[in-house]
């Protein structure tokens, strides 16, 4: 269990850093250098209600990083909601044996990004709890054409359990650019409650997962080959 923690953990880790790295350009030299710290939360819900079922995944992370002598402060979010419904049931026969399920009906898929003022996103103690108060544009990409939503998200996470500590080493390689990294951090297990309004209406109970997350230290080197 404590494995599959660090795994998640360090995914979220992973995701905040390449993020924070393409808002810094390095088309001024083949390698770039960042230095960083910082923290990051996210959360993941699934229940089914009245027979719609939805999913609703929260990332949030606020990292400071240096590259040569200037200094960049990176807040940003995602919010993922995605729903469906199951339909008629559907069977067919297959070498004398009938296999039946329900037909999938997709309602909406929300997806929204959007860096985020001081305040928005806190968090309290060594991994002990951390809150997201915040705005967040996107759009529904089942609308044809996509249709814009705004919704309010408020998360609220608590650390539970034991912490986790380690350092990892990642490499990645995009279209544009190679990505070579390392840090060490700090990981906890978290519980998750929150609410979301707007064009969107959703009242989550406990989520099946959170993590809170602290960078102590890290690196990544940007080359564009």
């Amino acid at each position: 269990m404590k494995a599959q923690i660090t795994s998640y953990a360090a995914i979220s880790v992973l995701t905040s850093i390449l993020l924070l790295a393409n808002t810094i350009s390095s088309a001024d030299a083949l390698t770039t250098n960042i230095r960083y710290k910082g923290q990051s939360a996210d959360a993941y819900w699934y229940f089914e209600e009245n027979g719609i079922y939805t999913d609703v995944f929260v990332w949030v992370s606020e990292y400071t990083s240096q590259q040569r002598s200037d200094r960049y402060t990176d807040s940003s979010a995602y919010v993922g909601i995605y729903q469906y419904k199951l339909g008629n049931e559907v069977c067919y026969t297959y070498d004398g044996q009938q296999y039946c399920w329900n037909e999938y009906i997709p309602l909406q898929a929300f997806f929204g990004y959007t860096s985020i003022q001081p305040g928005a996103f806190t968090t309290q103690g060594k991994l002990e709890a951390a809150t997201l108060d915040l705005l967040v544009g996107g759009y529904d990409y089942l609308a044809d054409p996509a249709q814009a939503k705004t919704v309010t998200i408020k998360v609220q996470w608590t650390g539970e359990g034991e912490y986790s500590s380690g350092n990892s080493n990642y490499h990645y390689r995009s279209s544009t650019y190679d990505y070579n990294g390392h840090y060490i951090g700090l990981y906890r297990q978290a519980s998750a409650t929150a609410s979301i309004s707007g064009d969107i209406n959703l009242n989550l109970g406990n989520s099946l997962y959170g993590y809170l997350s602290d960078v102590k230290a890290g690196y990544v080197d940007i080359t564009n080959p």
